[in-house]
């Protein structure tokens, strides 16, 4: 079965658009999700672009902590290479306390060069760095101590005081391929996180059978792999707004193209987002994500469930340029239409 998490950029569409509004729709959305029986809510980091306002997870995740009572909450992912560890594991630590122990634990590297450079820290690294953070969260949140000595950081013996240690580490999911970063995880019973993108089954096949191999030679058996897999989802019965959901997607493939590149395209924090060389037509875009009738999209969804066998869907439902109430008309939609058709595949958080 398939626990579900919400997933919350929280871009921002243009310069008319408040993010006030994208914070405010945002809790809206993740306060409907838990209505709905979603596992975990998540929350990205990004930095100095509109393709995200929210340069911290763990500080969504302290604001919507209030907010809510039983659903799961998850910064999705830090990038470690711009933390200091020692600092990091504190937030971490003080999170879990405000959120009543519902803190859900999202690993990462980075991957966009801008950011890197902004930070002043070689991409080459980033595997390194996450390794060794990896290291200190795990001194910290397990046993309160840390003293470390490694290539990236030096810590000598530190006592933290925030947290009820003896709890064991956080769930953890953690977005890499990376063979030692897969094989950490798969030692330590955590989640490898993918997104399905706009490849196709196929391709997405072909990424879970990577994350496969570094599992099968960490641990000899792939039967407990544990995968969380990211889609686009908006449920709409008017083509009109299908082929808007569409093209909100289309530009999140735009951006994402440039935020690969060492030279984004922008004027001032926004990304210009121009069609790249071999993009496909806007029908393809639509075709790729799960966007449609209700009907559609749990035919859909069924599919790609048994093809790939994830053990987490990760729900990208909020598309900058999509007002509120569309929004949140259309999870509603799902929990309503969608979920139902899905329920011998997903397995809901009780309401108590």
């Amino acid at each position: 079965m398939v626990t579900l998490g919400l997933f919350n950029l929280m871009g921002l569409y243009d310069r008319n658009t408040s993010p006030d509004s994208v914070v405010q729709t945002t809790i809206d959305m993740v306060v409907m999700a838990e209505d709905f029986g979603f596992e975990i809510a998540w929350f990205a980091e990004h930095h100095f672009t509109n393709h995200s306002i929210c340069p911290a997870g763990l500080m969504m995740v302290a604001r919507v902590a209030g907010a809510t009572s039983r659903i799961n909450l998850g910064p999705a992912v830090i990038a470690t290479p711009f933390h200091n560890p020692l600092r990091l594991v504190q937030e971490i630590a003080f999170a879990d306390l405000l959120t009543g122990g519902r803190l859900i634990l999202g690993l990462g590297c980075g991957y966009q060069p801008y950011e890197f450079s902004r930070f002043n820290v070689n991409p080459a690294d980033k595997y390194g760095i996450l390794m060794e953070t990896w290291d200190i969260l795990e001194q910290g949140l397990i046993g309160g101590r840390i003293e470390h000595s490694g290539r990236f950081f030096k810590v000598p013996a530190t006592e933290l005081p925030m947290r009820p240690f003896g709890k064991g580490f956080p769930r953890t999911f953690v977005a890499s391929f990376n063979p030692e970063v897969v094989a950490r995880v798969a030692r330590g019973g955590h989640t490898t996180f993918m997104s399905f993108g706009l490849r196709g089954i196929e391709e997405a096949l072909a990424s879970r059978a990577v994350a496969e191999k570094a599992w099968g030679a960490a641990v000899g058996s792939t039967a407990d792999m544990r995968l969380g897999v990211q889609r686009y989802i908006y449920v709409t019965d008017s083509k009109e707004d299908a082929l808007h959901a569409a093209a909100c997607v289309r530009n999140l493939a735009r951006a994402n193209r440039s935020l690969t590149t060492e030279s984004v395209d922008k004027e001032g924090p926004f990304l210009r987002l121009m069609p790249f060389h071999d993009e496909p037509p806007l029908d393809d875009f639509l075709d790729q994500a799960v966007i449609g009738p209700a009907d559609y999209c749990a035919e859909k969804l069924a599919f790609e469930i048994d093809a790939l066998k994830p053990t987490h869907l990760s729900c990208f439902m909020g598309f900058a340029g999509i007002g509120r109430s569309e929004t949140l008309a259309s999870m509603e939609r799902f929990g309503s239409e969608v979920l139902p058709q899905l329920s011998t595949r997903v397995t809901l958080k009780a309401s108590h």
